[in-house]
C-alpha cells in the first residue's frame, strides 16, 4: 500500500479516545497556512511544508483535517467574521451590514489567494462542499425572515447571501486586483435595495 493509500485508510478509520488536542498546534497549524498562502499560493501550498512551518508532523495535520481543501478552508474562511449584528429595523443598514460582513470575509490577501484553488477542490470534495455551505448558511439564514425570503426547497443558503457573497467570489474570480472597496458596498447595497421600499 502506498503512503497515499495509508493515510486514506488511517483518516476512514473511527476516532479512538485519546489525549485531547493541544489547541496551540491547532493555533499554530492554521497561521502557518495563512502565512504559506500568501508566500506560495494554493496549488503549491503542501502539508508537509505546514507542518514543518508550525513545527509539527504532517500526522498531526491529518489528526486534525481531512486534507489540504479542508485545512485552507477553515484557515481562511473565519466563521467568526460571519455573524451579523442585531437587525437595526432599517432595511437599508441591514443589508449594508450583510454585505460588510461579506466584504470582510473576502478581501483579506489569503482569500483572494486561495480562493480559485480552493473553489476547484471544494467543488471535488462533497464533505468539505457542505462544511462551506453550511459556514455560508450559518447566522445568514436570519437574513431570511427579517427580508420576508423564503427558503427555497432543499436549499440552505439564503438568495439573498448567495448574491451577494456569488457576486463577491465572481469578482476576485474574474478580475484579482479588483478590491470589493467603499464603491462595491455602494453599489451592492444601492442595488440589492431597490426591490424594497425605502421610507
Amino acid at each position: 500500500m502506498t503512503a497515499e493509500g495509508r493515510r486514506e485508510n488511517k483518516r476512514s478509520m473511527p476516532s479512538t479516545p485519546g489525549r485531547p488536542r493541544d489547541g496551540r498546534i491547532d493555533a499554530a497549524i492554521i497561521t502557518a497556512t495563512r502565512e504559506l498562502i500568501l508566500e506560495t499560493g494554493y496549488p503549491a501550498l503542501s502539508l508537509s511544508a505546514i507542518a514543518a512551518r508550525a513545527g509539527t508532523t504532517t500526522a498531526a495535520i491529518y489528526r486534525r483535517w481531512s486534507g489540504k481543501a479542508q485545512l485552507v478552508h477553515e484557515a481562511v474562511l473565519s466563521a467568526e467574521l460571519l455573524e451579523p449584528p442585531a437587525g437595526s429595523g432599517d432595511v437599508r443598514q441591514d443589508i449594508r451590514a450583510l454585505v460588510e460582513i461579506v466584504r470582510a470575509m473576502f478581501n483579506r490577501p489569503e482569500v483572494r489567494v486561495a480562493l480559485p484553488g480552493l473553489i476547484a477542490d471544494t467543488v471535488a470534495s462533497p464533505e468539505v462542499h457542505g462544511q462551506m455551505i453550511a459556514r455560508l448558511a450559518g447566522d445568514l439564514t436570519a437574513f431570511e425572515t427579517r427580508f420576508g425570503q423564503e427558503r427555497r426547497d432543499d436549499d440552505r443558503l439564503p438568495m439573498l447571501a448567495e448574491v451577494v457573497a456569488g457576486t463577491a467570489i465572481f469578482r476576485i474570480l474574474i478580475r484579482s486586483d479588483a478590491a470589493l472597496d467603499d464603491a462595491w458596498v455602494d453599489q451592492m447595497v444601492e442595488l440589492i435595495t431597490e426591490r424594497w421600499p425605502m421610507d
